[in-house]
C-alpha cells in the first residue's frame, strides 16, 4: 500500500480542533496577506508588527518596538497555540524566545515539494549549520526520527563535494581545496556508516542529488550548511514550495520559513495539523 504524503497526512490532523496562531509580519504586503487570509480557513491569526502598521483589515493586530521578543513571549507564555516567525528577523525570534524557554539545542530542517510533487526534507539550510560530521550525524537522526512520527519512512541521502570515482585518486591528498573535498568524502561515509549501524536506510550520494530525489530519498543531508542554503534557493527559483520549517525539540510549536515566501496557507495548514497532532 502507497505510504501517505506529507500533504495528506497534514489533511487528517488539521480538521480536529480551530487554534490560535500568531504571524509576525514586517511590513505590509498584499500577497502574504491574501494568503494569510486563506489561512484563516484553519486558525485564528494574530498579527504581530511594528508600531506604526495600521492599514490590515480583518485580523487583530498586536503592535510592539520589538515584535520579534512580543512573539517569541506569546508562545513561550501560551497566549496563541503556536507561531509562524514570517517576514520579522528569525535569528532574534529565536533568540528572544531561547532566551524565555531556556531551551537546548534544537533543528530546522525544511520539507520541500518540488516541480514533480515528490517531498523530501532538506537540512542544514542555513550557513553557520552542519560543518562538522557530528552535527550532521545529529541533524540526520532527528529528521529521522520526525518523520517516522509522521508515519513516513526514512530514507536518508547524505551528501560529499567530490564524486565516488575521484576520492580513490586523490584520497591521500590532505592539504588545500582537495584536501577539503576529500574530509567531506569521509565525514559522508562516516556518516552514513553510523546512521546504518542505528538501523536506518542510508547512502552517501557524493555529488548526486537529482538522482538521489528520483531514487525517493525524503532526508537530504547536503555537505554544510551554505551547502543546503544554496540548494533551497536553485529548488525555489526553479518553481519549488516549502510545505514546512518546523523548529523541532522545543515544547511549543514553532514554524520557521525563508525570507523570500510570500504564500503562507500551508505554512498555516501545518502549523494547525502539528498543534493538533499533539493534543492526541
Amino acid at each position: 500500500m502507497r505510504e501517505k504524503t506529507f500533504k495528506e497526512i497534514v489533511e487528517m490532523a488539521e480538521k480536529k480542533d480551530r487554534p490560535k496562531i500568531a504571524f509576525g509580519l514586517q511590513e505590509e504586503e498584499k500577497e502574504i496577506l491574501a494568503s494569510l487570509k486563506k489561512g484563516k480557513k484553519y486558525a485564528d491569526i494574530i498579527l504581530v508588527t511594528p508600531k506604526g502598521i495600521t492599514k490590515v483589515v480583518g485580523f487583530e493586530v498586536v503592535a510592539s518596538e520589538n515584535p520579534e521578543e512580543k512573539i517569541a513571549t506569546m508562545l513561550a507564555q501560551g497566549e496563541v497555540d503556536g507561531i509562524i516567525r514570517g517576514t520579522i528577523d528569525d535569528f532574534k525570534t529565536y533568540e528572544a524566545y531561547r532566551q524565555i524557554t531556556n531551551c537546548k539545542k534544537v533543528i530546522n530542517p525544511a520539507l520541500m515539494e518540488d516541480t514533480k510533487g515528490r517531498e523530501f526534507f532538506l537540512s542544514p539550510g542555513s550557513n553557520p549549520e552542519g560543518w562538522e560530521k557530528e552535527e550532521r550525524l545529529f541533524i540526520a537522526e532527528q529528521i529521522a526520527e520526525f518523520a517516522k512520527g509522521l508515519g513516513i519512512k526514512p530514507i536518508i541521502a547524505v551528501f560529499a563535494a567530490e564524486r565516488h570515482e575521484t576520492y580513490p585518486r586523490k584520497k591521500h591528498i590532505r592539504d588545500g581545496v582537495v584536501g577539503i573535498l576529500n574530509k567531506t568524502y569521509e565525514d559522508a561515509e562516516w556518516i552514513v556508516a553510523e546512521l546504518v549501524k542505528k538501523g536506518y536506510s542510508a547512502k552517501n550520494w557524493a555529488i548526486d542529488l537529482n538522482p538521489a530525489i528520483e531514487a525517493e530519498c525524503n532526508i537530504i543531508v547536503p555537505v554544510n550548511g551554505m551547502v543546503g542554503n544554496q540548494i533551497f534557493r536553485a529548488l525555489y527559483v526553479c518553481g519549488s514550495k516549502m510545505l514546512a520549517c518546523p523548529r523541532l525539540g522545543l515544547p511549543h510549536c514553532y514554524e520557521d520559513n525563508s525570507r523570500t515566501e510570500r504564500d503562507f496557507e500551508f505554512h498555516v495548514k501545518w502549523l494547525v495539523s502539528w498543534i493538533n497532532s499533539k493534543k492526541v
